[in-house]
């Protein structure tokens, strides 16, 4: 399974381009809306955010609301078009690097296509993929575990909305609005989690099928996205094998250290994974050059005051396009009911 995506943050549209999902798929659009809402209205976006509603519109590859097997195409449309160009390059963004190597001759052009808006349209690629993966018994469920100093209650049953929405952690919904009033950014750190994985999806056999090198590569793509840990992460460095290696008693494991993947093949376990995003870098006032390498300072130029709320749904949908790949990669099938079936039977042999 391949996607693509292509369109800039103020052109007319955004599009995207599955290919490889198999038929019989039912798709239920307004899964696809409500997860570009959840994207478009959580705590901490920028004065963009506050235009009219995305929405996804599904252009070929269903017939009726069911997959084809055909390639499946869809848009956005982009509410606000109108460009605002500057002069200087903002440090920590793609506009020095990408005007040197594309000579644009506009700082502001590299940051069309860098935009972190172009995750809109990877988010309706991913809410698709993630109704494949439903139908598999597989959930895909990010969660906000720390903004700036300040960590999240620890729930596990909550909706997307509470999971990814920090307005109703009040110290932290202090911290962002104060952030904001001082014309300052915040980073942070999300988990992802996968439940319902069965033994066998990637492969140790070659570099590039491996299931935590694919996952990782397609969450460091998400702008802002600065490390990705699996498992224990970090953690590893100071600790001996005997007390990280996850040990299997009365026919269970005792820990999920590993993060639900060995040798690039997942294992059974939830797949747990861990992102840490830096504060956006469009702030005022920073000290940095024009096109003609004059010194000036940034002004203002609009953005998140905290991406991370937003990343926890980027971040659901990028996976899920990634899972969904190497599960048709492993088991393949024209239709539905093929792939179930082949998937469904080497889930079995784990019970066994």
């Amino acid at each position: 399974m391949r996607y693509l995506t292509a369109g800039e943050s103020h052109g007319e549209v955004l599009v995207g381009i599955i290919e490889g999902m198999p038929a019989g798929l039912a798709i239920d659009k307004q899964k696809i809306d409500d997860m570009l809402l959840l994207r478009q209205s959580v705590i901490g976006r920028g004065e963009r955010s506050r235009t009219l509603p995305d929405e996804a519109k599904i252009l070929s590859g269903l017939n009726g609301s069911v997959t084809t097997g055909a390639p499946i195409s869809v848009i956005i449309n982009n509410g606000d078009c109108g460009r605002g160009k500057f002069g200087f390059y903002r440090p920590g963004h793609a506009d020095y690097a990408a005007d040197i190597k594309y000579g644009y001759g506009d700082p502001s052009l590299g940051a069309e296509r860098a935009s972190a808006r172009e995750t809109a349209i990877r988010t309706a690629l991913g809410a698709i993929a993630l109704q494949l993966l439903q139908e598999l018994g597989i959930s895909v469920r990010a969660r906000v575990l720390r903004i700036g100093g300040v960590a999240t209650p620890e729930f596990d049953a909550l909706d997307a909305a509470t999971r990814c929405d920090v307005r109703y952690f009040d110290e932290i919904k202090t911290l962002i609005d104060e952030t904001a009033k001082k014309g300052d950014t915040l980073g942070g750190k999300i988990e992802l989690t996968v439940s319902g994985a069965i033994v066998g999806i990637g492969s140790h056999v070659f570099f590039d099928r491996r299931l935590d090198g694919r996952l990782c590569g397609a969450l460091m793509s998400v702008p802002s996205v600065k490390a990705v840990e699996i498992g224990l992460g970090v953690g590893f460095a100071s600790s001996t094998g005997r007390q990280v290696v996850d040990e299997w008693e009365n026919g269970r494991r005792k820990s999920n250290n590993c993060g639900g993947i060995e040798g690039g093949i997942s294992n059974g376990e939830d797949i747990v994974l861990a992102l840490t995003c830096k504060p956006i870098p469009s702030v005022s006032g920073l000290k940095t050059i024009d096109r003609s390498q004059k010194e000036v300072v940034t002004g203002k130029v609009r953005g998140d005051v905290c991406a991370v709320p937003a990343a926890c749904i980027v971040a659901e949908a990028v996976a899920a396009l990634e899972l969904a790949s190497a599960i048709m990669d492993c088991f393949g099938g024209d239709t539905m009911a093929e792939l179930k079936e082949r998937y469904e039977a080497k889930g079995a042999l784990c019970k066994k």
